[in-house]
Order: structure tokens, then C-alpha cells, then sequence
């Protein structure tokens, strides 16, 4: 979260996944899908809103 701290925008969403696959993990379009589904059904909601913990992490 200390990325988006100095940007401080209305709305934001992390995940465990490494950085280059913030949306997913390359292949996983069924994970992919999750993420962005989450991160765009915030704009639904007033802002500004606190950062959102999506539980998405790369698989063992």
C-alpha cells in the first residue's frame, strides 16, 4: 500500500501476487477475471474508500 499512499486515489485494490501479475497470474483467466470484477464493482461505491485486500496469491 505505501505506493499508492503519495497518489492517494479514491479507490485501490492489492493482492499477493507479484508485481507484474497484479491482475492475475499469466494463463489464470479464471483469476484474472475475479480481480477485475472486484476492482471495478468499486465504482459503484461512493468514494473515497479505503484500499481493498483481495485474498488472490499466486498457487503453491
Amino acid at each position: 500500500m505505501g505506493f499508492t499512499r503519495p497518489t492517494m486515489p479514491p479507490r485501490a485494490t492489492y493482492t499477493r501476487l507479484a508485481r507484474g501479475a497484479t491482475l492475475g497470474q499469466p494463463h489464470d483467466a479464471a483469476q484474472q477475471k475475479r480481480v477485475l470484477e472486484a476492482t471495478l464493482t468499486l465504482l459503484a461505491q461512493d468514494a473515497p474508500l479505503k484500499p481493498v485486500k483481495l485474498n488472490e496469491m499466486k498457487p503453491k
